[in-house]
């Protein structure tokens, strides 16, 4: 019987990531997806040893896609970043675009 017990804690344990939906963000506004292209952003280069500062956003919507443009400094030039992805979408669904130089 112990067992089986610690099979299921070992099954929970191992559970993909997708199955903690509750840990995800919905995108019910454009302005909560302003934070998360920003975060993403920036994740990029430090993931490539460039430090970012300086971003600057805009975010809107049209009919039922929230979209955000932003900007950033990144090993001293600017970088052009945009995001977007459907109203009331999860964050698995959304969609960065960085053109790096």
């Amino acid at each position: 019987m112990m067992r089986y017990g610690i099979a299921a804690v070992l099954g929970f344990a191992l559970l993909p990531a997708w199955a903690h939906d509750d840990d995800e963000i919905v995108f019910t506004q454009a302005s909560e997806l302003l934070p998360w292209c920003r975060a993403e952003a920036e994740a990029h280069y430090v993931g490539k040893g460039v430090t970012p500062y300086q971003w600057t956003g805009r975010y809107y919507d049209r009919s039922n896609v929230l979209y955000v443009e932003g900007r950033l400094r990144a090993g001293g030039k600017d970088v052009e970043v945009r995001c977007r992805v459907a109203r009331d979408a999860r964050e698995r669904y959304a969609v960065i675009e960085i053109d790096d130089p």
